[in-house]
């Protein structure tokens, strides 16, 4: 019944039985709903998609219950925040891969462990080859071409002609170049009968390649886990760059932001600077005109007593002058 239910949510909403009232009042939003994936909204969930894989019951990947619903996921595309729930969903993602991704590596270190222990008890070597039977073919023609080569310039040498053994010896060094150049695309390698291989990106062991099990071991490589695995350390690599350059941006605007705060707070100080000189120069000139009116005060009053005392003076001398001139007119004879 749940599989049921979670299937028609997955294809109809999570709304489908609600009232119309209901449903107008969540339409565009249901996908923040405790009961919706949101690693399925971003794009991919890897429990989700590992599931009933044959390591779901040997690692603590654990499943994942909750509504993956492509209605779901058409909400948030079309959301008009949807950055903002998105930068949410991926700082909650971003831990739980790199748990994943941690649990793989310890996985790798494990089975290489037991993969050394099994080398230890095998004996027996072969020589595999990677070169497919048309390439192999290909060599052999070559081969024999060097050889004709070579025998015809020891033949034009034997004959005196120096200049076209020579030119016969170049021929025959550029196709023993050529069949190098191949045999290094086609490597071949010796490996034990029971030797393993463990994979870097899944952790999971298997027999090594062999010429009997090539088909099956790249098999492996489009095989459920290893894909599942890779997808997961890409996201990890990709989510990674994104916060690492969210940061970045986020400090270029702080150092913005701080730097416009110092010029802010520069232009404030230069502006009070500027108002206290001007008023120092206002109070300067105040006392200026203050020392200049004390001045002009001070020498009108030393006018005033100076113009007093000249007229006390010059009274004096009048009252003076008089006196002497009665006594005069008294001393002549009559």
């Amino acid at each position: 019944m749940d599989e049921v239910r979670k299937l028609l949510d997955s294809l109809m909403g999570q709304s489908r039985d609600a009232d119309l009232m209901e449903a107008k009042k969540n339409k565009g939003k249901n996908f923040t709903q405790d009961n919706v994936c949101k690693f399925y909204l971003l794009g991919f969930c890897p429990q989700w998609e590992l599931a009933n894989s044959k390591l779901t019951t040997k690692r603590n990947l654990g499943q994942c219950c909750k509504v993956h619903s492509e209605a779901m996921k058409q909400e948030f595309e079309e959301h008009p925040e949807k950055e903002k729930y998105q930068a949410e969903y991926e700082r909650s993602f971003l831990p739980f891969l790199e748990g994943q991704v941690r649990e793989a590596d310890a996985w790798v270190t494990r089975e290489r462990a037991n993969a050394q222990k099994a080398e230890a008890t095998a004996r027996e070597k072969t020589t595999v080859q990677t070169m497919p039977a048309n390439v192999k073919e290909q060599i052999t023609q070559l081969e024999a071409d060097m050889n004709k080569m070579m025998a015809s310039a020891e033949e034009l040498a034997e004959n005196g002609d120096i200049e076209g053994s020579k030119f016969k010896v170049v021929l025959a060094e550029e196709i023993k170049n050529k069949v190098k150049e191949i045999e290094t695309k086609h490597p071949s390698y010796t490996v034990t009968l029971k030797e393993e291989w463990v994979c870097e990106v899944c952790g999971t062991r298997t027999e090594a390649v062999t010429e009997n099990n090539e088909t099956r071991f790249a098999a492996h490589f489009q095989g459920k886990v290893h894909v599942g695995y890779a997808k997961i350390r890409d996201w990890v690599k990709e989510l990674r760059k994104k916060q690492r350059d969210g940061d970045e941006r986020r400090g270029v605007y702080r150092d913005r932001s701080r730097d416009r705060g110092v010029r802010r707070r520069s232009r404030s100080r230069g502006g009070d600077r500027d108002r206290d000189r001007g008023r120092r120069r206002s109070r300067s000139r105040k006392d200026g005109n203050g020392e200049e009116r004390r001045r002009r005060t001070s020498r009108s009053r030393e006018q005033a007593k100076s113009a007093g005392d000249g007229a006390a003076a010059a009274s004096s001398m009048e009252a003076g002058g008089g006196g002497g001139n009665r006594e005069e007119e008294g001393r002549r004879p009559r």
